[in-house]
């Protein structure tokens, strides 16, 4: 008798212990996620906004880490880079300048204006570029 009331105690103990982390470890990542795509999304904003008004050919690189859970990565209406996730949801960064990539979109509602290939926004270690091309910023992802 005192055994299985000793083995329903630990019963007790440890299945809340492994909800809690469960639930931790899935929250930081989440976390880490939306981090490494803050990262990504203000550097690409910001060195397009540097560059454009350093005036061409200006030019800058940075390396970026892309998460998992990127489902596809596109620019609207010119000034506002938007990354979508597996889950859902979208993430966008708004720029002051004009932004563009070398893939044109066949979007009909209007709003995306560029692509970005699937390697671009595959999960792993980029490697960013970032010209002033006159009235427009190109950015690419290599």
């Amino acid at each position: 008798m005192e055994y299985l009331l000793v083995a329903g105690l630990i019963i007790l103990v440890i299945l809340p212990s492994i909800y809690i982390f469960y639930s931790y470890s899935h929250r930081s990542n989440e976390e880490i996620r939306q981090t490494q795509l803050n990262k990504i999304g203000w550097g690409i904003v910001d060195a397009a906004e540097r560059v454009y008004y350093l005036g061409g050919p200006s030019k800058t690189t940075f390396d970026a880490t892309m998460p998992e859970g990127v489902k596809n990565m596109e620019i609207w209406c010119n000034q506002e880079l938007v990354f979508f996730l597996t889950d859902g949801s979208e993430i966008a960064f708004k720029s002051r300048v004009n932004i563009t990539t070398n893939i044109t979109a066949d979007d009909a509602s209007g709003r995306c204006c560029y692509n970005f290939t699937k390697k671009d926004y595959s999960p792993g270690l980029k490697h960013v570029i970032v010209e002033a091309k006159g009235d427009n910023v190109l950015v690419r992802v290599e």
